[in-house]
């Protein structure tokens, strides 16, 4: 058996790498198999084996974007087996090794670590050249400090990925992804005025590519927006957000049945409140969707048992880790509101105080960077 050079099969995943980045599946997957061929006959290079797992990952990357229903990425096994190893990693393969852990930690609600791990790969970002490569760390970056509430952070990275992402044509889905960020960080302001011509802009976007899922996406951002402002406009855009969620068949309707429900009860409606409460945990139900049914709890606890403040607290405690404090910080709210309105003012204090709390949590991580 002929042994083929680490520097033919590189070369064919560099190749593999530039059908990935004009999202040439097709191309893109003969080339990802022809490499995987070419690897068994190959001389030993660890390197060379690391570029192809990366590139692999980065490959998934690519079908994730274009068919997210189709394909899932997992990064566990990857991590551990690499981890596993001790290797050194140098130049362009560290970036990536950083760069796909962040992802990974991000996905695991990991906010702080994904952080650390973006911040390694962004000391290596000269070795990128490519601008799309750059504008989708920027984005990640964006991505990241949005969840974390570090808001001019995450509008400084989003700025710069949407300044490259607005003159490609084929990343159309990307740019409306920073129209979501720039309004939700807009909307952690309390600037509401400035969000809502983004998420304006991202369904018109949506609907040019006739896009249903990122049109149904941008109809829940548009109500979340005009519930901020006590807008009656929100509940209408969430009966159009029903409509573009059953097109496509996704749980995403569970969260529009859940944000009807709490809109409603917020606003004394109750009989139609409990209708969309009903349907919310059927939808909660059918897609298995845990974090709906902690959310639909709390409603049920304060709107229609209207439990006392134990009860609502007791009901709350599921979202106190990194993904479930943003949803704490606002239903503490919520409840403090309820309060206000039965007359019971020191019920309402206690909840705005842990409103401030899960405020205080999202932000912790600020300043725990390692130097």
């Amino acid at each position: 058996m002929n042994v083929i050079p680490s520097s033919v099969v590189g070369m064919k995943i560099n190749e593999w790498y530039n059908e990935i980045q004009k999202l040439d599946v097709i191309e893109a997957e003969r080339l990802k198999e022809e490499v995987r061929q070419e690897i068994e006959s190959m001389e030993e290079d660890q390197d060379t084996l690391l570029y192809f797992q990366l590139m692999d990952l980065r490959h998934q990357i690519m079908l994730d974007y274009l068919f997210p229903k189709e394909r899932k990425m997992s990064l566990a096994d990857y991590l551990r087996e690499i981890e596993g190893q001790g290797k050194k990693f140098s130049g362009l393969l560290e970036y990536y090794f950083s760069f796909f852990s962040g992802m990974y930690y991000f996905s695991e609600g990991k906010y702080l670590t994904a952080i650390q791990s973006y911040r390694q790969a962004e000391k290596r970002l000269s070795k990128i050249s490519d601008k799309i490569e750059k504008a989708e760390f920027y984005f990640k970056m964006g991505e990241v400090y949005y969840h974390m509430k570090q808001t001019h952070m995450s509008m400084y990275y989003i700025s710069l990925a949407y300044e490259i992402y607005k003159k490609q044509a084929t990343y159309m889905v990307r740019r409306i992804q920073c129209h979501f960020v720039i309004a939700g960080n807009y909307d952690d302001l309390h600037i509401h005025d400035k969000a809502l011509p983004h998420l304006h802009k991202a369904l018109a976007l949506s609907q040019e590519i006739d896009n249903w899922p990122m049109i149904t996406k941008s109809l829940i951002n548009m109500a979340h927006s005009y519930q901020c402002i006590g807008s009656f406009q929100a509940v209408p855009y969430l009966l159009e957000a029903i409509k573009a969620a059953e097109k496509t068949g996704s749980n995403d309707i569970t969260f529009i049945y859940y944000g009807l429900a709490l809109s409603n009860f917020i606003d004394e409606k109750k009989s139609e409140a409990k209708k969309w409460f009903k349907q919310a945990i059927d939808s909660a139900q059918k897609f298995d969707d845990g974090l709906s049914l902690i959310l639909l709890n709390f409603l049920e606890v304060l709107f229609i048992k209207q439990g006392d403040r134990s009860e609502v607290l007791e009901s709350l405690n599921p979202l106190r880790n990194s993904q479930g404090y943003p949803y704490l910080e606002e239903l503490a709210f919520v409840a403090a509101e309820f309060y206000t309105k039965n007359r019971r003012p020191d019920d309402s204090v206690f909840f705005l105080k842990q409103m401030m709390e899960a405020q205080n949590q999202i932000r912790r991580g600020e300043f725990q960077y390692e130097i």
